[in-house]
């Protein structure tokens, strides 16, 4: 036996190793994904409902004077579950960016109808101007007579 050929050998014999290991299937893990990316997201609400966003904001050296261990320790989970959402759980930044898509939609929805509808209550004010009836007589008879009135003739190209 070649060396390439022992090599082949024990890469084989190690994956059916890992195979009967006990590690998760694909479908397994992915389910876990999506139950962890649950709770990350779950977590990262409460987080945000404390106003964390707030001393986020104010910057590393603030925080360092002026919260308090635990409070900065919050902020350390806070970044880390963002982290984690943006690159372990694209789908539910993807599904709040969806949501967020659609309610911006709906809202243009409603902003197109109350336009139509303040549109509809102007056109409703404007009393139309009020015309003869000889002008249109008139007219329809020169339709009738000869057709169509002629065009005017160019006086140069």
């Amino acid at each position: 036996m070649g060396l390439a050929h022992m090599q082949k050998l024990t890469i084989f014999l190690a994956g059916i190793g890992l195979l009967g290991s006990g590690l998760p299937s694909p479908s397994q893990a992915t389910q876990s994904d999506v139950e962890s990316c649950k709770k990350y997201e779950v977590e990262k609400a409460e987080l945000s409902e404390s106003g964390i966003q707030v001393d986020i904001e104010k910057g590393a050296e603030w925080g360092k004077d002026n919260l308090s261990p635990e409070r900065l320790r919050q902020v350390r989970r806070f970044i880390y579950l963002e982290e984690q959402l943006t690159f372990r759980c694209p789908d539910v930044i993807a599904t709040a960016a969806v949501r967020q898509i659609e309610e911006q939609a709906r809202l243009k929805a409603l902003a197109a109808q109350e336009r139509e509808r303040l549109w509809k209550e102007r056109m409703a004010k404007i009393v139309p101007p009020v015309r003869s009836p000889q002008i249109r007589v008139a007219r329809a008879k020169s339709i009738a007579e000869g057709g169509i009135p002629p065009l005017p003739e160019r006086k140069s190209r």
